[in-house]
């Protein structure tokens, strides 16, 4: 990975699409024989991507039944 996705642009994306982002990255990194941790920029990406998972979360109402 050779750059950062920031938050502003992972705003657009519905949850599930941030998840299936977030699992492509980990099983890229998994081809390479990586971890996260080996790579800065993929951990800045990645948390990110769950920030962005948690404020999606957060401002999608549930349903009260």
């Amino acid at each position: 990975m050779t750059y950062i996705i920031t938050t502003q642009e992972l705003e657009h994306l519905s949850e599930a699409e941030l998840h299936q982002k977030f699992h492509a990255i980990l099983n890229d990194l998994a081809r390479r024989n990586m971890a996260a941790a080996d790579c800065p920029l993929a951990t800045v990406t990645l948390e990110n991507i769950r920030r962005a998972i948690q404020r999606k979360r957060v401002l999608t109402p549930r349903p009260r039944f």
